[in-house]
């Protein structure tokens, strides 16, 4: 009998994302940073068009959906039209010290770290920030813990989730990070089967 299917959502792209800012934690003040704009919704909508039917199915069961904690993925998820429940271990990478900064101000202020953190999983941020290592941990404990029913799963998250998980699946090492590119609104499924979790291409 088929498994679990996780369909992974990355979230739409905000301001924030566009101009190069490492993400805030959520919660208070900082989810008002975290909002969409017009340029999300559109693009939003042009997902809806293209994927809600797909996802929902013909009989018109609506997957489980689940979401990050952030806000911007809480927003995507319901502007795609899903009622989904927060999960934590689908939240983003916590970016420590760089958080709420512009990507150019942290490679101008410490030039040796933010390369650092782009080829070496298992570097942290200053500032109790996580490591890519540590996002893998946490998402590959969640995607073991699904239900290996058959059941379909639509989850709202962030590139640095996608990418662990679609190396779990793969049974990739960490470094291979680098080598994926995560696009807002792009969509990822895995597939738990007798071998345990496999990728599988979406069709276009």
């Amino acid at each position: 009998m088929p498994g679990t299917t996780v369909w992974l959502v990355c979230h739409a792209a905000n301001a924030a994302l566009r101009s190069g800012t490492f993400p805030r934690a959520p919660g208070g003040d900082n989810d008002e940073t975290e909002t969409l704009d017009a340029r999300a919704v559109e693009a939003i909508e042009a997902w809806r068009v293209r994927w809600q039917a797909r996802l929902v199915g013909a009989n018109g069961d609506a997957p489980h959906a689940l979401m990050s904690p952030a806000a911007i993925a809480c927003a995507s998820a319901q502007a795609a039209g899903f009622t989904a429940g927060r999960t934590d271990a689908l939240a983003d990478a916590a970016y420590g010290a760089w958080q709420g900064r512009r990507l150019t101000d942290v490679a101008h202020e410490a030039p040796e770290a933010l390369a650092a953190w782009t080829r070496d999983p298992a570097f942290r941020p200053p500032g109790g920030g996580e490591s890519f290592d540590d996002v893998r941990s946490r998402v590959a404990a969640w995607l073991d813990a699904l239900p290996e029913a058959e059941t379909t799963i639509v989850a709202f998250t962030h590139a640095p989730v996608i990418r662990a998980a679609i190396l779990r699946a793969l049974s990739a090492p960490s470094a291979s990070f680098r080598h994926l590119e995560i696009a807002p609104l792009a969509v990822t499924a895995l597939r738990r089967s007798a071998q345990g979790w496999v990728w599988m291409a979406a069709l276009p």
